[in-house]
């Protein structure tokens, strides 16, 4: 539908002025959306859906018509339902999908409550249903909880209408291989399967068909429920500055084929950018096919918001941790107290590390707010942990909050009848209606089964309630309960006997039902050492009963080889109450630990590590507290050339290894590496100079007219820390000096880096000189963001006569001079190891043709009106704070490239985000308190008539022609061009442009300059990046202020973030980057604005000094974009 509307050449009066807003059409252009009803139809369509993709409150309130939605909604099904029936035969019925998106927000990230949200999707379900569909269908998921919400509104639909219609629900998996937020496919199969409504679960969106087999393949085996599938027309690519789906009709229905044959799809189709020529290839493609009926492993257990959790963990057993409780863990409660739910969420993690596969969590204390805090904690352990969550409660309303914060399938521990069936009716129908699975305990209103026989009755009365309420045997776990055996008391004497037997008895008569049990009950008032044995040895002996899954704390269970066997003997006669006469096994196994330590957990047992893993571990982790004293241990058996050697660099190699995998953060590198030059300073005074190893040495430079050197530096840090002598010669460095100081530090190789586009020419340049030189001996190795693999390794080893590699970081780098030095041919890479190819693609070859103008302009429109700025001419603002511009920092740009935060391949979107806000935004915090007496934002701006001409923007002073700024056009596509975006000079019209040149000032710099000279290399990272984004955010800050000025700012997005997706009007351009790639330009804007005054100089090569400044030219244009040149 969308594609078609997109195409439909449809004008803003059609939209009722809501541009934008598909949804408006099925009541201001009826006749459109049937026709396009009828295009796909006619295209041999069986199935179609609704117009209703965006046809949620909250989405249709960005465009004031939220309150229309049932309108809109039973519309869009009234008008499919009528092109369905039209279009049917007696032998071909047609049928109507109602179909609802997303949305525009993220339940599980806060950004919308699960009530409304759950309504959203109720009522607009309520309406397409009252316009006739045949069936419902939630698409293009990308949230689980958003999956509960819209199921559970679904459902809810059904009922308000008395109806019961299939349901679909098809998630998006992104090429990451998971949804946005990082869930898996299996947790989104496990989820929806829970819910007998649900008749088919497909993919959607996101990827082409090429992109979905594996997917597919793992749901076909997974599911037996109706498998959909609608692909995009393949990857969409730019061009013209617009997204292009390439994907040809053949090869869709070729996709779609196989799907059929190979996976058993039974519902396909196509999704953005799908025409009915794709339909129409695809029904050809299928008529009279079989789908195939693969054979299913149907995923049953529990899921979080990330990930699925097999109930079944054989050899193994299904392990509950236990301390995120706080009637049952000390340390959890105070922290409850304190509220510190940090604290909790780092339990929940500990739990986790330690091989938990669920978590029960329990915040029900007296004289605590237990709905709040169950709101609160597992609204965070929903984002915090991959763990599916036990939600311990005695309360069904705290069980309901919780359930609206969970995504995913959890366990409610527990239903009872201590008071009767009401209450386990109440939690089994929120079991039902979220979906969740249960624990029953076996206590009915005579309180808890004592014997074997009574635990078995109860459970089987549990098991007859979650069958009526629709709770499949699978999803239900029987706790038989046990009582302490230290309080001596005669009645429970034999207890631990008789639920080990009734664990037997339910697991036998209930197969399918899961045994579950609360392990340490059964060693209660006990010592902590007597404690984990006595838990083990009972979890031993239950566990050979057939117990499936126990709620215990996993670091303290042992196995029982690791148990003293005259311990293990006493706990297994407690448990068997095997006394006689004058022997009480009780008295004999509390006089065994009378003495007895707690066994220590493996980070207790790290302080004893051998003394060569302990410095290892003092590199790793980043650790400098104990180094001198673990070295000066170190020197008792070792020479200090060894621990280098030997010790040291072995704990870099590992780091190297660690950040190559993607499983150390680039701050955490530097941390390391901090800790190495520590070392290594400390321990060169037991040494002679000769004696300091070097495995090599490098001369490092960025290039000639780059003031760049952070990508230097970095590879200077890691070079350094691994054993080589580098000289950094600093920045803006010619080709004679690079020679010289070559040639005077007697180094191995040279290194240059630079990271505009024009420094790729300038080591080209250098590559030439070295040659004419006779200089080619010296291995060069490049690097820059500016430089791409091909480009070094076809264009630029082309030209050299030596060897020539490109390091794409500072562990590349590492990896090259490694190999060097061992004087290996490795790094010598042939180009077929990079197939496939693009042939110098950022090549910075000058494209004279786009320069020229041949009277062919761009499609962009006259703008309706031309802005009136407050003045014309120059002026300087210096009353801007570092606290005005905070908020405008892209912590995107600033976490993840500046910083270097990756996310690793085995963490999903949304616990990086996690652990970005765990250990970045502290840094962040700290550095903008640190940084308010360093940056110093200062800004020279104004507003110019103008016109265009051709490829030119001519700007006057004073209505006389000042200045000619010559802009490159595309050569294809749009054939855009800046001055398009202007009045031209036949218009007879004057345009106006803003120009602007901000800055933070250059005492960061000096600061950045001053931390890496000391060695504070995490420091030295986290300031530059301030730096750089500081001034980006200055730019965005300011720009927005001309926009006011201008009065186009009512199209700014209430969200900060939204500007860095330039959603505003008009477009600034800065030089150097694709539209406007000439730096000399900045000489014409230094001359129209006041530079000097902000302390602000340009270098020959036309860079803005200090560095941390950036300049721009500012349209107005509703159409102007980023676009690139080619």
């Amino acid at each position: 539908m969308g594609t078609q509307i997109q195409a439909g050449g449809l004008a803003p009066p059609d939209f009722e002025g809501l541009e934008g807003c598909n949804e408006i059409l099925s009541v201001s252009r009826p006749d459109f959306i049937e026709h396009v009803h009828g295009l796909y139809l006619d295209a041999g369509a069986d199935v179609i859906e609704t117009n209703t993709f965006g046809a949620l409150p909250w989405v249709l309130d960005e465009f004031g018509v939220g309150s229309r939605q049932a309108e809109l909604c039973e519309a869009a099904a009234r008008i499919a339902k009528k092109a369905a029936e039209l279009a049917s035969s007696p032998d071909r019925p047609r049928f109507v999908i109602g179909a609802l998106g997303p949305g525009t927000k993220l339940v599980s990230l806060g950004q919308i409550v699960f009530d409304e949200m759950t309504d959203g999707y109720r009522q607009g379900f309520a309406a397409v249903i009252r316009g006739g569909v045949d069936a419902l269908m939630i698409e293009t998921c990308q949230d689980l909880l958003q999956v509960k919400a819209g199921i559970v509104g679904a459902i809810r639909a059904m009922r308000d209408q008395n109806t019961e219609l299939p349901l679909f629900v098809q998630v998006t998996i992104e090429q990451t291989g998971t949804m946005l937020l990082g869930s898996d496919l299996g947790a989104a199969v496990n989820f929806a399967e829970f819910f007998p409504e649900v008749a088919g679960i497909g993919l959607n969106c996101a990827t082409g068909p090429e992109e979905m087999y594996p997917h597919l393949r793992a749901l076909s085996q997974a599911t037996d429920r109706i498998i959909s599938v609608q692909p995009n027309a393949g990857l969409p690519q730019m061009r013209g500055g617009e997204g292009v789906y390439d994907l040809s009709p053949e090869d869709l229905a070729r996709a779609h084929t196989d799907f059929v044959t190979q996976f058993g799809a039974r519902l396909i189709g196509g999704c953005c950018g799908t025409t009915p020529e794709h339909i129409r290839a695809v029904s050809d493609a299928v008529q009279g096919l079989s789908p195939a009926q693969p054979a299913v492993q149907r995923l049953v257990g529990c899921s979080s918001l990330y990930s699925f959790q097999p109930y079944d963990q054989s050899p193994s057993f299904l392990i509950v941790g236990e301390k995120t409780n706080a009637n049952g863990s000390k340390k959890f409660r105070e922290l409850l107290a304190d509220e510190d739910f940090d604290g909790l969420v780092e339990i929940a993690k500990e739990q986790e590390r330690e091989g938990a596969h669920m978590l029960d969590v329990c915040v029900a204390y007296v004289g605590r707010d237990e709905p709040r805090d169950a709101d609160e904690l597992f609204r965070r352990l929903n984002l915090q942990t991959s763990l599916p969550l036990v939600i311990d409660t005695t309360e069904w309303q705290v069980a309901e909050i919780a359930l609206k914060r969970i995504a995913g399938k959890c366990l409610i521990n527990s239903i009872n009848f201590e008071d009767g069936n009401e209450r386990a009716r109440r939690v089994l129908n929120l079991c039902r209606e979220y979906g969740a699975g249960v624990v029953g305990l076996t206590i009915d209103e005579e309180g808890m089964a004592k014997t074997c026989g009574k635990k078995v009755a109860i459970a089987e009365r549990v098991l007859e309630a979650t069958r009526s309420a629709g709770i499949a045997d699978e999803d239900v776990f029987i706790d038989c309960l046990t009582f302490t055996l230290g309080s001596g008391d005669e009645e429970f004497r034999p207890s631990a006997l008789e639920t080990i037997e009734a664990v037997r008895m339910v697991s036998e008569r209930f197969p399918r039902a899961n045994t579950i049990l609360g392990v340490s009950n059964v060693s209660f008032g006990l010592s902590r050492a007597a404690r984990n044995v006595l838990n083990s040895a009972f979890l031993h002996r239950c566990l050979e009963a057939g117990l499936t899954s126990a709620i215990v704390h996993a670091g303290k269970i042992l196995p029982e080889g690791r148990i003293d066997p005259e311990q293990w003997a006493a706990a297994m006669a407690l448990i068997d109450d095997a006394r006689s006469p004058g022997i009480d096994p009780l008295v004999q196994y509390m006089a065994l630990f009378e003495n007895v330590q707690e066994h220590r957990t493996e980070s207790e047992d790290l302080a004893a590590l051998p003394l060569t893993d302990r410095l290892i571990h003092h590199i790793v982790d980043g650790v400098k507290t104990g180094l001198t004293s673990a070295l000066d241990e170190a020197l008792q058996s070792y020479t200090p050339t060894a621990i280098i050697n030997d010790i040291l660099l072995e704990g870099m190699r590992r780091v190297g290894d660690l950040f190559g995998a993607g499983k150390m953060q680039l701050p955490f590198v530097l941390q390391s590496a901090e800790v190495m030059k520590a070392a290594v300073s400390y321990l060169e005074q037991f040494m002679e100079k000769a004696d300091v190893p070097e495995k090599g040495s490098i001369l490092l430079a960025t290039v000639a007219g780059d003031v760049h050197d952070i990508g230097k530096n970095l590879v200077d840090i890691i070079l350094t820390n691994n054993g080589y002598r580098v000289h950094n010669i600093g920045i803006k460095q010619p080709i004679q000096t690079i020679i010289e100081k070559a040639r005077e530090h007697d180094v191995g190789a040279i290194g240059l880096s630079g990271l505009l586009v024009k420094s790729t020419l300038v080591m080209r340049d250098n590559l030439i000189e070295l040659n004419n030189r006779g200089l080619h001996d010296y291995p060069v190795i490049l690097g820059g963001a500016a430089l791409t693999r091909s480009y070094v390794e076809e264009d630029l080893r082309a030209i050299y006569k030596g060897r020539v590699f490109y390091a794409q970081d500072a562990f590349d780098g590492l990896r090259l001079m490694d190999e060097l030095g061992q004087e290996s041919e490795a790094p010598q890479e042939s180009v077929e190891e990079y197939a496939p190819r693009v042939h110098s693609h950022r090549s910075p070859r000058v494209l004279e043709d786009a320069y020229a103008f041949d009277g062919t302009k761009s499609d962009v429109a006259l703008a309706k009106c031309i802005p009136s700025p407050p003045f014309f001419g120059a002026k300087v603002v210096l009353d801007v704070s570092p606290e005005d511009i905070y908020p405008f920092i892209n912590e995107i740009a600033l976490f993840r490239g500046q910083w270097g935060f990756r996310r690793p391949k085995d963490m999903g979107n949304l616990e990086f985000n996690e652990y970005l806000e765990e250990r970045a935004r502290p840094s962040f915090d700290k550095w903008k308190e640190d940084l308010k007496e360093v940056l110093n934002p200062k800004i020279t701006y104004g507003y110019f008539q103008c016109q265009s001409e051709g490829n030119d923007l001519i700007v006057y002073r004073e209505n006389e022609p000042a200045l000619r700024f010559h802009f490159p056009r595309q050569r294809d596509g749009r054939r855009l061009c800046i001055a398009d975006f202007f009045r031209p000079v036949e218009s007879g019209e004057m345009d106006v442009v803003a120009f602007h040149i901000v800055t933070v000032g250059c005492e960061v710099s000096r600061l950045e300059r001053k931390l890496f000279e000391e060695g504070s290399y995490q420091d030295y990272l986290y300031v530059h990046g301030m730096g750089v984004e500081s001034a980006e955010a200055l730019a965005e800050f300011w720009h927005k202020r001309i926009r006011e000025e201008l009065g186009i700012s009512e199209e700014d997005p209430e969200s900060i973030r939204l500007l860095f997706s330039a959603k505003y009007r008009g477009c600034r351009y800065s030089f150097g980057y694709p539209a406007c790639p000439n730096l000399d330009d900045q000489a014409k804007v230094m001359d129209l604005l006041l530079p000097a005054q902000i302390g602000v100089s340009l270098t020959e090569e036309f860079m803005l000094v200090p560095e941390q400044t950036t300049s721009a030219v500012i349209c107005h244009h509703p159409e102007a974009a980023y676009f690139v040149i080619r």
